[in-house]
């Protein structure tokens, strides 16, 4: 790993930003039936950004598993796989825990992409979503509930068991880490074509939505209900993972809340992070989880709602919007070094701190749905 490290030389800036991008674009469009990411074409582009070439891989790979029983498997002496991982240990060489988990998800992408084209070559993308509802339960893109949410589970576990090791280039874990990633994928992966071909021979499919509206008002109501339970995700891994600053929610939710400049910059920019990811995941699903109307999130009555929400006293709940709406801002401040000066603030300040950050996180969901 050391002598490629010194061969390469490294444009950091733009490999984070393109890796950033990749990874996002893949993640989001994941969504859609029968979408295969094409990241073949990313590896002679991380290739140029560290001024490496595919022979310095291979080479790299041979002297890595040469004299190991490694060297007879095919899954390990890939030149890509062993890249790939070089640049998560880089990323950690260099404290990067961000890009490192970036690097992670993309990994984890790039198997199950290899992987599905060679299970459904040729897709049809009613019989996909109709295999993606049709699932057992148990299966981990049900019970991730998404495609992307199944990967990004994933690369987490992987982070959780792994992370020490790639750091240390404990070559023992790192062959046990390539081999259990993969296998984990290609088992969900191998399942899901199972219960494609068997909907395809039996000639199954989705024409109509469950329950389908009446009226041509009700459908867009459906439609957008439906989009917003699945935004819920993508607006998390914005927000936490990718780094995402919603500029117009930001001055909105400022102008409604007449937060101060300095704490709305530190509050917006202070939960940009993996740690708050579940937090900002559970106030969003709470958000969202009583909605029978469009136009709570997308008319008018929005301001009210959430005003509503975080005026609530009493309830039986022991979970509920309000309570993990101060939950996230009590550690974001904390990080961010603010809570003592927040505690010395009166009750109203501090009320409209946590509606601020009410706002800004559900005013982000309402941009990315409407």
């Amino acid at each position: 790993m050391k002598e490629l490290l010194l061969k390469s030389k490294i444009d950091k800036s733009n490999l984070k930003r393109i890796l950033t991008k990749v990874a996002a674009t893949n993640l989001s469009r994941l969504s859609e039936p029968c979408f295969y990411p094409a990241v073949r074409k990313n590896f002679h582009e991380f290739l140029r950004l560290c001024n490496l070439t595919e022979k310095d891989t291979k080479e790299f790979t041979k002297r890595r598993w040469g004299n190991r029983k490694e060297s007879r498997f095919k899954v390990h002496m890939d030149s890509k796989t062993n890249f790939y991982i070089f640049l998560m240990q880089y990323f950690l060489l260099e404290r990067d825990q961000p890009s490192f988990q970036t690097m992670m998800v993309f990994f984890i992408i790039r198997y199950y992409a290899n992987l599905m084209f060679k299970q459904i070559q040729f897709c049809n993308p009613s019989l996909f979503r109709y295999a993606l509802e049709h699932l057992t339960k148990t299966h981990l893109f049900s019970r991730e509930r998404t495609i992307p949410n199944a990967l990004y589970y994933l690369s987490n576990e992987m982070i959780k068991k792994y992370q020490r090791s790639l750091r240390e280039d404990n070559l023992d874990e790192i062959s046990k880490f390539i081999q259990e990633s993969r296998t984990r994928i290609s088992q969900s992966v191998k399942s899901f074509a199972e219960t494609y071909y068997k909907a395809s021979k039996e000639g199954s499919g989705i024409t109509t939505l469950p329950e389908p509206p009446e009226t041509e008002e009700d459908t867009y109501q459906y439609q957008v209900i439906e989009k917003s339970t699945r935004s819920v995700d993508e607006v998390t891994r914005k927000i936490t993972i990718y780094k995402y600053i919603d500029k117009n929610a930001k001055e909105e939710s400022k102008k409604l809340t007449r937060v101060s400049y300095e704490l709305v910059e530190l509050i917006s920019s202070g939960i940009t992070n993996t740690k708050y990811s579940d937090d900002v995941r559970i106030i969003l699903q709470l958000f969202v989880k009583d909605l029978k109307n469009v136009n709570v999130i997308c008319g008018k009555t929005y301001y009210e709602y959430v005003r509503r929400l975080m005026a609530i006293k009493r309830t039986k709940s022991t979970v509920y919007f309000k309570q993990r709406i101060n939950i996230l801002l009590i550690k974001v401040l904390e990080d961010i070094k603010f809570k003592k000066r927040f505690e010395l603030l009166t009750s109203q300040t501090k009320s409209l701190i946590n509606l601020f950050l009410a706002y800004y996180l559900t005013m982000t969901l309402r941009n990315t749905i409407c």
